[in-house]
């Protein structure tokens, strides 16, 4: 539940649950996991009860759009994030079965979520971080970290490293945005309009990743999802307009020496009243070379970074528009400790 004036409401839940596995790469098998077919990843998915909308396919990537959210496989990599009520732990054992049947042996795992917005409309196991993190453990050996201000918006990881210690598993940076309180106007835009098809593109979306390909959906009444690839770069988009928990998630791996304008290009057209982001990587980089902290328009209200073991730490941000306390009194609310 979410209290908004005094009122007790309820609406949609935006925040994703986050779900990748690398795998240590196979000579013998180096298709990997894209040797797994569409049939069989809906099989997988109807686990945690969401469906594939559309694919889309390079040489390096298989894209998924979904019912609620995205997945995208690689040979050796899945990536896959679910929103609503969805129970994305649920698919761990099918695939894990699949990975067996394409001879992969597991290298790193990455769960996380940010704080729920509506938890008590959860389903087992996603009742809450200590439940997920007993589910986990059924499966991997891992460690589980919060981030952030409890009371607040936060960040729950969990992480179980099968690398080699002298080497860490993914070379890759990714960075993720979390959005709550749209602007309004910038909201109405992910209602349906007439004359919209399912498939139109978004402005500006494209743009975001140079030389992307977008799969871009429209959902009835509202709400928006985009997956892009650029060889083996992806972005992902997810929109949940509705007032009274309005939503934006972007995630990309696209590599950069700075972020700052990207952010800004992303920030333009959903025009957050706060954010958390965070942003994975390796030690080697220095804190400030891949994000400067200070983003015009927003003040960062909390910030840490955290060494994660195997040559890998997150930053982790909050961020709060200047002048969010003169929107509109619906977007006022408050956080919830799960």
């Amino acid at each position: 539940m979410v209290e908004v004036s005094g009122v007790t409401i309820t609406g949609f839940e935006g925040p994703e649950k986050r779900l990748e596995i690398d795998f240590k790469p196979n000579p013998s098998k180096p298709h990997g996991l894209r040797m797994i077919g569409r049939d069989q990843w809906q099989e997988m998915l109807n686990f945690s009860s969401c469906t594939i909308i559309s694919q889309m396919s390079n040489e390096f990537c298989d894209s998924y759009v979904l019912s609620e959210s995205s997945l995208f496989v690689f040979p050796t990599k899945l990536m896959i994030k679910t929103c609503g009520t969805t129970t994305l732990l649920k698919i761990i054992p099918k695939l894990l079965q699949f990975a067996r049947m394409c001879q992969l042996e597991i290298e790193y795992v990455m769960y996380s979520r940010k704080n729920f917005l509506f938890p008590d409309k959860q389903i087992a196991p996603h009742l809450s971080w200590s439940h997920e993190l007993e589910y986990l453990d059924e499966h991997f050996d891992g460690q589980s970290y919060v981030l952030g201000p409890i009371n607040k918006d936060h960040w729950y990881l969990y992480v179980a490293d099968y690398s080699e210690p002298c080497d860490a598993a993914s070379k890759e940076v990714t960075l993720e945005l979390m959005m709550h309180k749209l602007d309004r106007m910038a909201a109405s835009q992910f209602y349906r309009k007439e004359g919209l098809g399912d498939r139109d593109k978004f402005p500006g979306v494209m743009e975001l990743v140079e030389e992307q390909q977008t799969d871009e959906f429209n959902f009835t009444p509202c709400g928006y999802s985009m997956n892009g690839l650029a060889d083996s770069v992806y972005s992902t988009i997810h929109v949940t307009p509705e007032p009274q928990c309005s939503y934006a998630s972007f995630e990309t791996n696209c590599s950069a020496s700075s972020y700052k304008q990207m952010i800004l290009r992303v920030f333009d057209i959903f025009k957050p009243g706060t954010v958390t982001l965070t942003l994975f990587r390796e030690n080697t980089q220095s804190e400030h070379d891949a994000v400067d902290l200070q983003l015009p328009g927003y003040t960062i209200k909390y910030k840490t970074v955290s060494d994660l073991g195997g040559n890998r730490n997150v930053v982790m941000c909050n961020y709060e528009a200047n002048g969010l306390n003169d929107r509109a009194p619906y977007n006022k609310r408050r956080a919830i400790n799960n």
